[in-house]
This record gives C-alpha cells, structure tokens and sequence, in this order.
C-alpha cells in the first residue's frame, strides 16, 4: 500500500482545482495566478474539439500563472495523437501544433454533420431519474436535460420521488410539466433506495431507450444524442454508459474521490461482452463490473432491461447492503448475452460529495455493495460460482497491485483510513447482504439475451466459447 497522509492536515494544505473545459477551435485562455502568499494552484482541462471530448490536462498553476502559449503547449504534449486523429477523421488538414489562437476554425466538420444528420430519425428516450428531496439540484439537472440538442418531440423525463417527506420535488416537477407540455412527468415510490425508484418508474417507459442519470448531475448537450448513436451504432447492446466528469474539486474530499477511482472511464470508446470484447488486462472479468461504467450515467434498450429483470430492490443506497445496484445490473446485463458500449461522449458533469465524513461513507458503501452484488450473483444463478471461484484469487492479487485502475490514481496523500474503511466495508458485505435480502425477499431475474433493438429487433444469440456459463431462459430467485 502506498504511503498515505493525515486526513486533517492535508485539507489544511489543499488548494482548490480549477475545472473548466477547453473548446481547440477557440482562443485558449490564460490561467490566472494564485492569490500571493498562497500555494500553486490546480487546473483540471476538460479538452473538446468540434464537441468531442479528447482527454484531460491536469497542472500545477505557478506563481505568476500560465500563459496561454504555454497552455497550448501542455494541451499538445499531453494530447497530440488524439487532436491528430480526430483532424484526420473529418478530413481537416493535419497541424503540427497548437497555438493560443486554438486551431483554424472549420465551416462545419464532418463530425458534426453526421451527428446533425441523426438527429433527423433519432428515437424516442425517456429520461428516469430517482430523486429524494433535493429539488434545487434536480432543477438543475432536468433544466440540463430539456437543454439537450435533440427532438423535444422525441424526449421525456420522468422523476421519481423516493420515500419523500415533503412535497417539494412533486411542487418542482409539476411545475416543470407544465411548462414543457407534460414531457417532464412524476411519480411516486415509497420504499427507499434508487433500484425501488427506477423499478417504479420503469413500468412507465413507453421508448425504445431509457437513460438514466441522478439529481446531482448536469448533462451535456450532446448527451442523449451520443447515447442514442451508440445503440444504433451497436445492436447487440443492451446498455450504453457514459463518461463522468467532476463538476468541481473545490474539497480535498472531492480530490480523493477522483484519487480513489471517480466516476470516469477514460475517453477511448469501448465495446465490452463475453466473446471477442474482453479487456485482456482485466483478470477478473466481468466481475469487475465497475469497469462498466456507473448508475449516474448509464441506459439500457428498455426491452433488455425488463427482459433481465430491472433493478435489484435489495441493492444500493436506502437498502441495508448500502451499494452495488448499478454494478449488480450491468454485471447481469453481460451476463445475460447482451453488449455494454463505454461512449466518452455521453457526458455528464458530477458534483461529488464535499466533506471527508461522506466520502468516508461512501467509501464504506461501496465495499459493503461490491462484496454483495457477487453474493447477489453466484447464490441467484451458481452456474456462474465457479467462473468466480477460479478467477478471484488471480484477481485480488491484481487489485492490490499499483497498477490496477483502482489504485493507479492514487497519491501519496490518500488517507490509508479510506482503504480500510472500504476493506471494513466487504466484510460487512455478506452481513449487509443477507439483512438486505431478508427485508425484500427474492429478486426475479431473468436471464436471456432477448430483442436487442427494441420489441421488433433482432435476437441476440448468447455468448459461445466462453468461460462464463452461457445464458438461458431462466427465472431464477
């Protein structure tokens, strides 16, 4: 385990990072020095061209600040191939590096008329998101959504309202409904946790595709455009996910949230199944299913997602296994024959939580949820135990390893108690499992690969020559 820091003295010595995204085809901006006598500051670059996110640049902001000249240098050395590469995809004269007045402005790259022209037989979405008394944040998460560059006609959004004890987010999305013509729609779910809310508002889905994200996110404009190319473009998938970016670091909690792993998966586009798509340097695939993405920006065909059985009641927060619902229902989504897409471009901006008490939680959260979506998983169908047996051992060694993706971020100032708060965390996990499961009783699943591009599509045949058993029609408790 790498070195660690003291938690308290630590968030004495932090400086905010700035957050803050860089169009190429635009002037680049200078960074602003610190305040005198104060540390060097920080700057997290979101870097885009022609709307497409091409990486991060992350540096220390000096004394007397940086020049744009030198921003442009550090956006280059950091990102070269991937600017050069998406120059050479639209057909754009290739540059030899960049400058502070960005790069040579295009009429419109080929990039954007492909995605305008989708827009022109885009399918119908529905957007489902579970919220609990937060109504100022789902404003603004839902003013974002009705704010995407896609059909109103061919959108809507449905909130549902999680064990609520006051009427505010119904007074919220009544309001929003009138004022869009009914696209944004209410409903109600008494028994706490997110996988009860999305479950209730699934039955309310009448679109091909359902995304779903939480109230503490703000969407790109290109977000459920991008989710949508990604089915079409890939039909035997049944769940897209989405990269996450921070929407601030203004805490040293925040910092180690990224530090401990954050919400992104890099910005490489990834197909993932159980036949050719399997990362070879992941051992314990697909057990590592956080590798998939998150709950905060993923979708699903609707279809596949009722076809597998929804969410799991009895996984994630309001539930006593504490996490693990969203990692639990892609895992079964792999399981179950169908392809997951990683699209960078799918983006959303994430407020992380800013106090070290529920970073410690949350920490704490997620091994409780880890060690009990793999219990969920091998007792609901054992077929599956003995993949897992076999590659388990192979695969702790691995996610103890600096190099694994679940540490490699990690700096010298992680507090060694987040590591053992999560390892408190799994051993909680059988015990949080079994408390959970006595409480909601027995989760249907049905494990089948069934329409891949909606009631009328095609059938996904499931996976052969695998290791993992394949899928069959099966309802299991």
């Amino acid at each position: 385990m790498r070195k660690t820091g003291d938690p308290t003295a630590d968030r004495q010595q932090f400086v905010p990072v700035q957050v803050f995204e860089l169009a190429l085809e635009q002037p680049l901006p200078s960074l602003t020095a610190p305040p005198a006598g104060s540390p060097a500051g920080r700057a997290l670059m979101l870097v885009r061209l022609h709307d497409a996110a091409l990486g991060t640049v992350e540096t220390d902001i000096p004394a007397g600040g940086l020049s744009a000249d030198r921003v442009a240098d550090l956006v280059w050395e950091a990102l070269a191939h991937r600017i050069t590469d998406h120059l050479a995809h639209d057909g754009l004269s290739p540059v030899s590096g960049l400058s502070a007045d960005g790069l040579p402005a295009a009429e419109q790259p080929r990039c954007q008329r492909i995605r305008d022209a989708f827009l022109a037989t885009a399918p119908e979405m529905t957007v489902l998101i579970p919220s609990r008394e937060r109504p100022d944040r789902l404003r603004r998460c839902v003013d974002s959504i009705l704010a995407c560059d896609y059909p109103e006609e061919r959108f809507q959004v449905i909130v549902v309202d999680n064990a609520p004890q006051t009427g505010g987010t119904q007074a919220l999305v009544e309001e929003l409904g009138r004022r869009t013509d009914g696209r944004v729609r209410y409903a109600r779910e008494e028994m706490p946790g997110s996988a009860s809310a999305r479950n209730r508002g699934l039955p309310l889905v009448n679109t091909e595709l359902v995304a779903m994200t939480d109230d503490d996110v703000i969407v790109d404009r290109h977000w459920l455009t991008e989710i949508a190319r990604a089915f079409a473009a890939h039909p035997a998938a049944g769940a897209v996910s989405g990269l996450l970016m921070p929407a601030e670091l203004e805490t040293q909690a925040q910092v180690w949230f990224e530090q401990y792993g954050g919400f992104g998966r890099g910005f490489d586009r990834r197909v993932y199944d159980l036949e050719a798509n399997r990362p070879a340097d992941e051992p314990l695939y697909p057990w590592n299913a956080g590798l998939f993405g998150t709950g905060n920006n993923f979708s699903f065909r609707t279809r596949a997602l009722i076809d597998i059985g929804g969410f799991d009641p009895a996984l994630g927060n309001g539930t006593p296994a504490l996490g693990g619902v969203d990692s639990e229902v892609l895992l079964r989504t792999i399981l179950s024959g169908y392809q997951i897409v990683y699209e960078p471009n799918a983006l959303v901006h994430h407020a992380h939580r800013p106090d070290y008490e529920g970073l410690r939680r949350q920490v704490y959260a997620y091994g409780a949820g880890l060690v009990a979506y793999y219990l969920k998983t091998v007792l609901a169908e054992p077929r599956f135990a003995l993949d897992f047996a076999r590659k388990l051992p192979v695969g702790i060694r691995w996610m103890l390893s600096p190099e694994a993706h679940v540490n490699k971020h990690k700096q010298d100032d992680y507090p060694a108690e987040l590591v053992w708060e999560e390892r408190r965390g799994m051993l909680y996990g059988p015990l949080a499992y079994a408390r959970s499961r006595r409480r909601y009783g027995p989760h249907r699943v049905y494990r089948r690969a069934a329409s891949s591009a909606g009631p009328a599509g095609p059938q996904v045949p499931p996976p052969s020559g695998s290791d993992v058993p394949s899928p069959r029609d099966a309802c299991v408790a």
